[in-house]
This record gives structure tokens, C-alpha cells and sequence, in this order.
């Protein structure tokens, strides 16, 4: 059976996300089924290599597979369709976006070459991810101003802190040059330009829109935001926010809850949560979900059993404790059943039924920084918002005529 002796099948997960979905396992699921799971709890970049090499080959080695959703694209055709396996999905209770992100094709969005036939369900959801505003409401309110509904909101109630607040600048942004800077603009730049692509894979972003999207970002919000954002990643955001230095950011909930904690978090009191606002194109929270799949190299005893535990896994019963012991919902029951789990439940929940993913193209990785390096030579005055943009796009799509999306 798979990789592992008689009546055990074998996981491999990540680290950190992964930590509770074992637990859960343990704790409901192998009773519930009956199924024995051996998991193995592997670092980000390990998992990434050891599934990259394992589908190369072939490999049965692990029955159930555990993805960030931007390695979906690279994987989908090494999964088995969950519907031969899973004899239930509960569709109607997992919030819309969190059911789209696992199929392949991707649907209403660009697929890649090659990706070819009807949506077909390849995962599902494990962690609800996706992108929050973080606000001060103490700074906020010594402004006199409330929760940010549109990005306009945060540069001008952001500006008035940097003026009139003693020590504090409006906001902060993840500016470090390739991924880091580029997670932080996404969400940004698709409610202020909309998608990234067309439909064809012609850069979208290429407009007056996505012009002054990136002038919003490299110039408004980089001018109240600290000095050394350029250098600044995720430690250095969350150090901001939590020393009321810095009174706004995008953040993941993992991050918000460690703003939450008093012993991370000096402003801990004073974080409040929201949906990232709004541009020209409306709400556009960066979805960013753990998958589970069924690896298609498996025999087929074991994809069965599989089924029975991602089943048991997605079911109402399993996300209550699920959220008992930590872990981050995706379901419109769960996220009713728990409103006061978490302070960030409410605009998690609100977030995820207007979450975009990334772009489904194998090449985002390289995507995401490539773009990445031309908003951190903007922000530091290396070119104008103009050229970033012009330069974005002839790179990527040289990029991506170079892997055939155009022929």
C-alpha cells in the first residue's frame, strides 16, 4: 500500500501549518476513520524538494501530499481527482474560494499551457489563509479616524499619524527586494488595477491602473512608512506594529495573532483587524491556503483510504476541534459556530468569500520576483513607477514566451 506497510498510509507535511493538522489527525481523524497515518513533518524548502523530486520520479513514497497553494500549478497533475476517493465534499459549507483554489484547471482564471479539460477537484483546503489590514485603533483614534475602508483611507489617515503622532509613521510596508515586497503590493495591486493577466497571459497590469497602483505603493505609502523598508521583511513589519512605531500593515492571521500576544506584542491592546481595503476594483484579500492531495502514483487501496481521512479531515465534527486546538477555518459553519475564536474570525471570514489566489502558472515563482525587483528599484528611486512597470511587463512576459504561453 503506498509507501507504507499493511493498513497505514503516509503523509508529508509542513512545518508550523502542518504541526496542527497532525495534531488534528491524532486527536479525531485516525480514530474517526480508522486509518492509520504515519505523517512526516518536513521545513518549507524541504517539502518543496522532496514533492518536486518524488513526482519526477514517480514516486509512491506519500500517499497524502501537503502544498502552499503556489505550488498547486506544478503538482495538480501528479493528484489524483478527489471524487474518485472523497465521497463527500461538503460544498456547500466551504466558503467558495477555498474549494476554487484546489481544482485543475483553474476556473475563471488564466490556465497555463497545457492545462487542458474541465475544472476537476485535485485538493483540499487545510489552512483558510488570507491576507488582513492591521490597524492601531489607538493611533487611529488619537486622529480621530476608524477602520480603513479603501487604500485612500490608509495614506490619509496614515499620513496625519506621521505628521501629528510622535514617533509613530503611518504604515509599514514589506519592501525587501523579490517575494517579500511583492506579497505585500499583490492584494494592492489587483484591487487597484485588477488581475494581473488576461485571459491570453498578457501582463494586465500594463495599464494607467497599474501605473498608479505601483506609484500608490513606491511613492504614498513608502513616504509614511519607516526609512528602511527596503529592507524590511516580515520580522521587521510585525516589530513595527508590535512597538507602535508603525500603525498599519498587511498582515497574515498568523502574524495577527502574534500582535495579539502580550508577551510579543507591546500595542497588543490596541490591534484591531479588518479586511484589506478596497481600490478601483473593489476588495481583493491574497488567498494563501495549504492544500491536501491525493498523490496519483499511490496504489489504490491506499488513495481509498486517503479519501476517508482528507473526508473525515474537511467534516464539521474534525474543524471544531480543529479550531479548538489552533487551527485556521475555511468553512461558513465553522467561522459561525466559533465567531469569537480568534479577534481576526470576523474579517478572516469576510476576507476569504472576496480572496483572489495568485496567478495558477507553474512560473509564478519566478514571476513574483521578478515583479518584486522592480517595485524595490522604485521604492528606492532606482527608476520611476513607469519604468517599473514598463520593465515588469516586457520581463515577464519574455518569461513566460520563453515557456510557450504565447504560441
Amino acid at each position: 500500500m503506498g509507501g507504507g506497510s499493511d493498513d497505514v498510509i503516509n503523509a508529508a507535511l509542513v512545518g508550523g501549518p502542518g504541526d496542527l493538522v497532525d495534531e488534528l489527525l491524532d486527536e479525531y481523524v485516525i480514530d474517526e476513520t480508522g486509518v492509520e497515518v504515519d505523517t512526516s513533518i518536513l521545513p518549507f524548502n524541504d517539502l518543496l524538494e522532496t514533492l518536486s523530486t518524488n513526482f519526477e520520479g514517480e514516486d509512491d513514497t506519500y500517499d497524502i501530499v501537503m502544498m502552499d497553494d503556489p505550488w498547486f500549478p506544478r503538482f495538480a497533475d501528479h493528484l489524483d481527482p478527489l471524487r474518485d476517493w472523497v465521497d463527500d465534499v461538503p460544498e456547500d459549507e466551504m466558503i467558495d474560494a477555498t474549494l476554487s483554489i484546489g481544482k485543475w484547471p483553474p476556473e475563471d482564471a488564466a490556465a497555463p499551457p497545457g492545462a487542458d479539460g474541465d475544472p476537476t477537484l485535485k485538493a483540499l483546503c487545510a489552512v483558510g489563509n488570507a491576507q488582513l489590514m492591521v490597524y492601531n485603533e489607538a493611533l487611529y483614534d488619537e486622529v480621530g479616524a476608524g477602520e480603513p475602508e479603501t487604500w485612500e483611507d490608509v495614506y490619509e489617515t496614515g499620513q496625519q499619524i506621521s505628521d501629528d503622532v510622535d514617533d509613530a509613521e503611518g504604515y509599514v510596508i514589506r519592501g525587501e527586494h523579490g517575494n517579500p515586497i511583492m506579497a505585500d503590493f499583490y492584494a494592492l495591486g489587483v484591487s487597484m488595477a485588477g488581475p494581473m493577466f488576461d485571459d491570453d497571459w498578457n501582463f494586465n497590469w500594463d495599464s494607467d491602473e497599474g501605473v498608479e497602483a505601483f506609484e500608490f505603493f513606491t511613492q504614498d505609502l513608502a513616504s509614511i512608512s519607516p526609512d528602511e523598508i527596503a529592507s524590511f521583511d516580515s520580522e521587521q513589519v510585525l516589530n513595527s506594529l508590535g512597538d507602535g512605531s508603525a500603525a498599519a500593515a498587511a498582515q497574515w492571521p498568523s502574524g495577527v495573532t502574534d500582535l495579539l500576544d502580550e508577551d510579543a506584542a507591546e500595542e497588543h491592546d490596541n490591534i484591531a483587524s479588518a479586511v484589506l481595503p478596497a481600490g478601483n476594483h473593489g476588495n481583493a484579500p491574497q488567498q494563501g491556503n495549504w492544500l491536501l492531495g491525493i498523490n496519483t502514483y499511490t496504489d489504490d487501496e491506499s488513495k481509498e483510504e486517503a479519501g476517508q481521512i482528507l473526508e473525515s479531515f474537511v467534516s464539521a465534527e474534525a474543524q471544531q476541534q480543529y479550531v479548538e486546538l489552533g487551527g485556521v477555518p475555511f468553512r461558513h459553519d465553522t467561522f459561525e459556530n466559533n465567531p469569537d475564536a480568534e479577534e481576526w474570525f470576523p474579517a478572516l471570514s469576510e476576507s476569504l468569500e472576496n480572496a483572489v489566489f495568485r496567478p495558477r502558472t507553474p512560473e509564478w515563482e519566478e514571476i513574483e520576483v521578478t515583479v518584486g525587483g522592480h517595485l524595490n528599484e522604485a521604492m528606492i528611486g532606482e527608476k520611476t513607477p513607469e519604468e517599473a512597470v514598463e520593465d515588469a511587463t516586457e520581463d515577464v512576459e519574455d518569461l513566460l514566451d520563453d515557456a510557450g504561453y504565447y504560441g
